[in-house]
């Protein structure tokens, strides 16, 4: 719903519990909240693992080693970064595929000629409102989430926010200014979308579905009284009270986080703001002998229903982005990137520390001695350069001898740290890097275009699962909730600004699908750079053809396909009639 703080009227109140009674609304309360109970429930062994590919991110060693300091301290106790680093490259590496720079992630085509024709001013539109919502930064986190967890999930609401600010109105007299005069107005400072990344944690689907388009949804959420007060999309809210518990086990996930991230709990925590624990349902829902489908609920510290009415938006659509990593067929919940190397993570780490805890013995080692020796004082021995200690015979201190061979050690962790790696993808997807294990060239070869067809699988599962159905949510939210004429400032690639007018009828009437073009347009364009390349060898080694080619027009092709936009000050002179001349007014070519 719009962000707007405007209290609705009293009468309304009924038409958004829809005409249900007390008793009736509160059987729908408990049934929300025993959905809620039950899927939290059904879903605990795989939380489990999610909380454990945070701890591995994180390099949890809280964790891994629950001993206290004085009992352990001449143990070691890290946690390699391992899937750390495989979780940085391949989000890094995704996110580079999706928005590549100086590149257009989506286009916009239309259904008919006629909405084609206003294709160009839509997605110009479009583009103009994700960039003012800092879509691509909270995309990154929106699949970061995605890479660790296997699950990710971002609400899609339409914002409008208001705020009241001083401006100056100037003072006319005889319709000359004379002056300025401070005034307080109220002005629209945002009407658009947003993309808020929520913790999967909070987001439940329904277990048995299969298809998220389908499935009925929970999300949980605190607010407090006043804002439930000022969101006219609320009633009911007599009586209620904040819900001062906060013991149950999604607290208990996040405060474990935010301990390993290295933010401890405030000192004082009578002083954080009550909040009300909100379930807020989206599908179909039963109360009475009555079936209502495609309905929000929204429930209020487990039983108290605040809000009952049909899906708000016109698109029918639940507000929200669900995807997974690695989908699992008939299942909602997919796999992450790191969730099955976490057992050659932990091995790698027990390994490290053992060995850094026997080289630490071997450096200090210790001694054994003869109790019945009434020359050698223990308590007075330090082991220091010329020291020199008393002793009756040289056998009273024997040294423990310990293994000093540590190459067997760092064998195995190496070999762990390559399967991690390979498991995770990190190896296949992106490079050769050092830790790999020698491979001859054709294995290295197949190894490389394997991971590449993966990671173009992985590309192609996020674009269409994510991406293409969140520009369609944006574009039918527009259509909705654009009332008035907008401006637009266009940027084109050659760094010329263009201004248009966006017209809410445009939006309304317009039919149009998109096409995301992010990944798909890198591929595209390494291959024509391949495919350039070997032409320009062949022209240059071919006598008969190296006089029919046109290498400047050849050259200038290949730097715009590099993504430079500075030709005309690169290369000394056009190319009058040559391929340069006819696409330089041309932004796209």
């Amino acid at each position: 719903m719009p962000d707007e703080t405007l209290n609705p009227p009293p009468q309304l109140a009924p038409e958004r519990l829809a005409g249900l009674d007390e008793e009736a609304l509160c059987q729908l309360g408990a049934s929300v909240n025993r959905d809620y109970q039950n899927w939290k429930q059904s879903r605990a062994r795989l939380e489990n693992k999610w909380r454990e590919c945070w701890e591995a991110y994180l390099c949890d060693v809280q964790s891994l080693y629950t001993q206290a300091d004085d009992d352990s301290a001449d143990r070691s106790r890290i946690a390699r970064p391992v899937l750390y680093e495989a979780v940085e490259a391949i989000h890094a590496n995704l996110l580079n595929a999706m928005f590549p720079a100086n590149e257009r992630f989506f286009s916009v085509i239309g259904k008919t000629e006629a909405d084609h024709a206003n294709a160009r001013a839509i997605e110009e539109f479009l583009r103009s409102k994700l960039e003012d919502a800092s879509f691509i930064e909270k995309y990154a986190l929106f699949l970061k989430q995605a890479v660790i967890t296997g699950n990710t999930v971002a609400a899609v609401p339409w914002r409008r926010t208001r705020q009241t600010r001083r401006v100056e109105q100037p003072i006319t007299l005889f319709g000359v200014t004379v002056g300025y005069q401070k005034t307080q107005q109220e002005k629209l400072i945002y009407n658009g979308p947003d993309f808020e990344v929520l913790d999967i944690f909070d987001f439940l689907v329904d277990p048995d579905a299969t298809d998220f388009e389908q499935a009925k949804v929970i999300r949980k959420v605190e607010r407090t009284l006043r804002e439930l007060r000022q969101n006219p999309a609320y009633t009911n809210l007599e009586g209620l009270q904040p819900n001062t518990a906060h013991a149950d086990a999604d607290e208990a996930n996040k405060r474990s986080r935010r301990r390993t991230f290295g933010l401890d709990e405030p000192l004082n925590e009578n002083q954080a703001i009550p909040k009300i624990s909100l379930l807020e349902a989206w599908g179909d829902f039963e109360a009475g002998d009555q079936i209502y489908r495609n309905y929000v609920c929204v429930v209020a510290n487990g039983g108290t229903v605040i809000r009952f009415e049909p899906n708000p938006y016109d698109h029918g659509w639940k507000p929200f982005i669900f995807t997974n990593f690695i989908p699992v067929p008939n299942e909602i919940y997919g796999i992450g990137a790191i969730e099955k190397s976490l057992g050659l993570q932990h091995a790698i780490n027990t390994l490290t520390n053992q060995k850094l805890d026997v080289i630490n013995l071997s450096i200090n080692s210790p001694f054994t001695y003869l109790i019945n020796d009434d020359v050698f004082d223990p308590d007075t021995v330090v082991t220091q350069p010329g020291a020199l200690i008393p002793v009756k015979s040289h056998d009273t201190l024997q040294p423990i001898q310990y293994l000093n061979n540590f190459t067997v050690a760092f064998t195995e962790i190496a070999d762990l740290k390559a399967e991690a790696q390979e498991a995770t993808g990190v190896l296949k997807f992106f490079a050769v890097g050092d830790n790999m294990p020698p491979r001859t060239a054709t294995e290295v070869n197949a190894l490389l275009n394997t991971g590449t067809q993966k990671f173009s699988s992985f590309l192609s599962h996020l674009e269409h699962t994510s991406l293409e159905p969140f520009l369609r949510i944006v574009f039918e939210n527009a259509r909705q909730f654009v009332r008035e004429p907008e401006s637009l400032r266009v940027c084109n690639r050659d760094g010329t600004l263009a201004f248009r007018m966006m017209l809410p009828e445009l939006l309304k009437t317009a039919e149009c699908h998109f096409r995301i073009d992010g990944s798909r347009g890198m591929l595209l364009k390494e291959q024509e750079l391949k495919s350039i390349s070997t032409f320009l060898q062949l022209a240059e080694s071919s006598p008969s053809l190296r006089g029919q080619v046109d290498f400047t027009a050849l050259y200038r092709k290949i730097y715009r396909r590099l993504g430079f936009t500075d030709e005309a000050e690169i290369f000394i002179s056009p190319q009058p009639g040559g391929e340069n001349a006819e696409n330089s007014n041309n932004p796209d070519a």
